[in-house]
């Protein structure tokens, strides 16, 4: 009979965490109510891998491309990653150890594009393995680049001091971190905008782009509070 109460208890709380979940996911408007003001120097591409077409850095490199006019360009795997969150971790975990990129579909040269934002979940504390890939195959001399990342609580990891890495020869802006969703919020059906609003991305853009920009002792804008383990995100 204890069992069976456990069991009853569990199902209601889930039950009531989904109708709670999706009344504040529904309710809550994402739409912008801030202008861009500040100005891009030249073409825009907005670069970024995304685990589904609405996961979480898709839609935050829709909000960029909407409020600046940049073409998206997706990093597409030859080979897609699980859709079980369990077997994806392996998957990613196993092209970390094996020189730590996964094959993507081929990414159009840059060459006549100025400003490259460059987005990722953060996988193991850094950039996902087809960013990896992106990166070895792509030059960025005399591009500004502008990263942008999500997550789900660990934060931006290491991924802005590799992107400079990366890009050696490139202007490196500040990035920036948005907390996406978690295990419980992904089975919830509640990503990005359950945290954030296009708002907070076009406030990010306005004082990356501005003249008084002030974000370079940062590494990067912080639009999350929790600073948790490293957690896979989409």
């Amino acid at each position: 009979m204890k069992m069976i109460g456990i069991v009853v208890g569990t199902v209601i709380a889930v039950a009531i965490l989904s109708v709670v979940g999706c009344k504040l996911f529904a309710s809550r408007s994402t739409e912008a109510t801030v202008e861009l003001t500040a100005k891009l120097p030249g073409k825009v591409a907005v670069v970024y891998y995304s685990q589904s077409k609405v996961g979480n850095t898709a839609t935050v490199a829709k909000w960029i491309s909407k409020h600046t006019g940049g073409e998206l360009v997706p990093i597409e795997t030859v080979e897609a990653y699980p859709d079980a969150y369990g077997e994806t971790l392996k998957a990613a975990k196993k092209d970390m150890e094996n020189g730590g990129t996964r094959a993507i579909k081929a990414v159009p040269p840059l060459d006549g594009y100025d400003v490259v934002f460059i987005g990722t979940p953060i996988w193991y504390g850094t950039y996902a393995p087809p960013v990896a890939e992106f990166f070895k195959t792509h030059s960025f001399a005399g591009k500004t680049v502008v990263p942008f990342c999500t997550h789900g609580g660990g934060g931006a990891g290491r991924y802005f001091v590799d992107v400079r890495k990366a890009c050696p020869a490139a202007t490196v802006k500040d990035g920036l971190t948005i907390r996406g969703s978690n295990q419980i919020e992904r089975r919830l059906g509640i990503g990005v905008t359950s945290h954030h609003m296009e708002d907070d991305v076009v406030n990010w853009l306005n004082a990356t782009f501005a003249a008084t920009a002030a974000f370079a002792t940062t590494g990067g804008a912080e639009c999350m509070e929790c600073h948790g383990s490293c957690s896979m995100n989409e």
